[in-house]
């Protein structure tokens, strides 16, 4: 056999096996990335908010950064203090209506025709309410009890502090591995990820804010109960398109059904007239200096990512898709 074919033939070789490795790593430790990609976007929040201190007070970045986390945390201190049992009270209160609403509304389905037909072709009554009530009331513990996702929430956070204090040292090092020649493009592809990730965070905390602030006004009145909470639910929720306002739909839904049948209506009114100008008009308006994220490129990403890392991947798919479509402008531009 020639040497150059066996060279060839070891080349080969080693590249499917480094190519399989790769791809092996990337499988075990996807959750680990994602938590890294996460904390990118925190860290090119924090980099932008201390570099735009540090102009406008006249300090250097590190110490600018130091004076916003300082006060950051004091804001945090001190809403936790006034206002962080009264939260932690509906979030007990709303573990408990909820499940009383779904009776509620149960009952009065039951007591109409179409009710207890559309029941009868459905699993046992009494199967579906325990099951609705298991699930309705622990929910809410599983998210707030959850160790591994307050592990994962400080891990994001301290990685997205190391990355905004001394960013240069670590993209120089992935600058070292990159061939001399790709570093131009690999500039531009960074400088053009980090503008779009930048906008988008700050569309959606933007945008976070005013659906909260929409939804709470609207709740309150047509008399939902838990308003104030549930504009919170809905606000977080915005961050995660498609599918979390479809999930902060539900209980405040079945709250207002439990309320009355027009309340409940009204309700779903109140959601879908605070999503559609958020959809069609809020985030247009702040992300105009942003690609455009097509919505079943969205989706399709969720979905996959969802298979793939579970919620978290479903909360990241839309800056990842974000970074993926400036990459790819910026390549096809050269």
């Amino acid at each position: 056999m020639p040497d150059s074919f066996q060279k060839r033939l070891f080349t080969v070789l080693a590249a499917v096996f480094g190519l399989a490795t790769v791809a092996l790593l990337l499988w075990i430790g996807r959750v680990i990335f994602l938590l890294l990609f996460a904390a990118i976007i925190g860290a090119i929040l924090l980099f932008a908010v201390s570099h735009a201190l540090a102009q406008r007070l006249r300090l250097r970045r590190g110490l600018a950064l130091l004076v916003f986390l300082i006060l950051l945390l004091g804001i945090a201190t001190l809403l936790f203090w006034v206002e962080g049992p009264n939260v932690l009270q509906q979030f007990a209160q709303l573990q408990s209506d909820l499940p009383i609403a779904f009776h509620r509304i149960l009952d009065e389905v039951q007591e109409t025709g179409w009710g207890r037909w559309l029941l009868a072709q459905s699993p046992d009554t009494t199967q579906l309410a325990s099951g609705a009530r298991f699930a309705l009331t622990r929910i809410g513990g599983i998210v707030l009890t959850s160790a591994t996702a307050i592990a994962g929430l400080a891990i994001t956070l301290l990685l997205s502090l190391y990355l905004a204090a001394e960013p240069l040292i670590y993209y120089r090092g992935l600058r070292r591995l990159v061939p001399e020649r790709m570093r131009p493009a690999l500039d531009e592809c960074v400088a053009s990820v980090r503008k779009a990730l930048l906008w988008w965070i700050l569309a959606k905390l933007l945008s976070m804010t005013i659906v909260g602030l929409l939804i709470g006004i609207g709740l309150w009145l047509i008399g939902v109960p838990l308003p104030g909470l549930l504009a919170l639910i809905a606000a977080l929720l915005t961050f995660v398109p498609n599918v979390g306002p479809l999930i902060a739909l539900v209980p405040a839904v079945l709250l207002g059904l439990a309320t009355s049948p027009m309340t409940g209506l009204l309700t779903v009114a109140v959601f879908a007239v605070v999503f559609l100008l958020e959809g069609y008009f809020v985030t247009p308006l702040l992300e105009r200096n942003l690609v455009r994220l097509p919505p079943a490129l969205t989706l399709l990403l969720q979905l996959l990512l969802a298979a793939i890392a579970g919620p978290i991947g479903v909360a990241l798919a839309a800056p990842i898709a974000a970074a993926a479509i400036a990459i790819c402008d910026t390549l096809l531009r050269e």
